[in-house]
């Protein structure tokens, strides 16, 4: 075996040392020519060190030299910074060079790294991975605005045109730098005065607003955010926690990337990821309270991308909270705004200890929103009931 490996020459690579030598089978993808591909790091204060290469193999693995791992498909730390949600969906039409499938659900794992290595310039997180996004990463420059700008932004974002970033959620969204800031900005049309579907994701909007200004006000980070109402929309805009100043970026993974339990809840995941040592009591602790408000504001999609730690080696560090949005109210797929009833919801066994506290939370949140003239009477009507419920 030792002589086909030496006659194989640079296809195999060897991976550990001593007994825990293995050998991998390099190989290309197909529209990546190269089965080497550097990767690099960007730190707060804009520059790049080298972050060691990463090797594609056959069977769909993968092997990171840095982190000395080998992956089935691409490491977790790579998962996040795929293109994904609505600013993915444009990213297949707007790179119509790389042949993408227009579909995100269709992307192979080399799809992914396709679009990584050719136009990875501008992707969540700190890392770059290929020549060609680092040197597109160079000369990348910043979308500048103003809030006066976003009416035509979001125009333009609708139209297919969207600025630079591959943020994931599913809503419609843009990135931008203003007054120093990276922010991304959710947005709604508001439609005409008969369109309850366009009021209703208005109406989301502004309660993800207060529901991040109470997370906050319990002592929990949150995302900073400013509403900016516009007479054709409504921008909910978000401070970036994984950028810094102009050029710089941080560490960041999803809840998904390291816990590898889809099915759990945050707060199981929080309890586990506690077990493990890998999450402090404190942010153990936050995060199940971020589980038990989500539920009591009717945030039915608290799924694992809705949660990003910083990475700080082994440990993880709770992020700023996102994405408290009140979605079981958000109009269904055919445009209607049907009416629903919000079920109570009861303590786990993993957020029995945070319920009370988060209930509070929860009472003044709907309480806010009953008295908010920002939103319809609709949605003022359903905060009434849930402040008695």
């Amino acid at each position: 075996m030792m002589r086909m490996v030496r006659d194989a020459g640079p296809a195999i690579v060897r991976i550990g040392r001593a007994r825990a030598t293995r050998y991998g089978l390099r190989q290309a993808w197909p529209n990546l020519q190269t089965a080497n591909f550097p990767v690099f790091r960007v730190d707060r204060n804009g520059a790049a060190t080298a972050a060691g290469e990463l090797i594609t193999l056959a069977a769909r693995q993968a092997f990171w030299a840095t982190a000395g791992v080998v992956s089935d498909g691409l490491p977790v730390e790579l998962a996040d910074a795929r293109p994904a949600g609505f600013l993915g969906r444009h990213f297949a039409a707007t790179h119509g060079d790389l042949r993408l499938p227009l579909r995100l659900e269709d992307w192979s794992d080399h799809h992914i790294l396709l679009a990584m290595t050719r136009r990875g310039e501008d992707l969540p997180g700190n890392l770059i991975v290929g020549a060609e996004s680092f040197a597109r990463w160079q000369v990348l420059e910043n979308r500048v605005g103003t809030q006066g700008d976003y009416p035509a932004i979001a125009e333009a974002t609708i139209a297919g045109h969207p600025p630079l970033s591959s943020a994931g959620g599913e809503r419609p969204k843009f990135g931008v730098m203003v007054n120093g800031r990276h922010v991304l900005v959710k947005f709604a049309a508001r439609g005409g005065p008969d369109d309850r579907a366009a009021r209703r994701w208005c109406d989301l909007l502004v309660l993800e607003a207060l529901a991040l200004n109470i997370v906050s006000s319990y002592g929990i980070s949150a995302a900073t955010t400013h509403l900016v109402e516009a007479s054709s929309h409504v921008f909910l805009e978000s401070e970036r926690f994984d950028r810094a100043g102009a050029r710089g970026r941080v560490a960041v993974q999803s809840l998904a990337a390291v816990h590898n339990d889809l099915a759990d809840s945050w707060a199981q995941a929080a309890v586990q990821l506690g077990i493990t040592g890998r999450l402090a009591e404190d942010d153990a602790r936050r995060l199940r309270w971020l589980d038990a408000f989500g539920a009591l504001i009717a945030n039915t999609d608290r799924h694992h991308y809705n949660v990003v730690f910083f990475s700080e080696g082994p440990r993880l560090r709770l992020a700023p909270a996102f994405d408290q949005v009140s979605m079981f109210y958000a109009p269904a797929a055919d445009g209607q705004v049907p009416v629903r009833v919000f079920a109570r919801p009861h303590p786990t066994a993993e957020t029995l200890d945070v319920w009370e506290e988060a209930r509070a939370a929860a009472q003044e949140f709907w309480q806010r929103a009953s008295d908010d003239a920002r939103l319809s009477d609709d949605m003022r009507a359903i905060a009434a009931d849930n402040v008695r419920a």
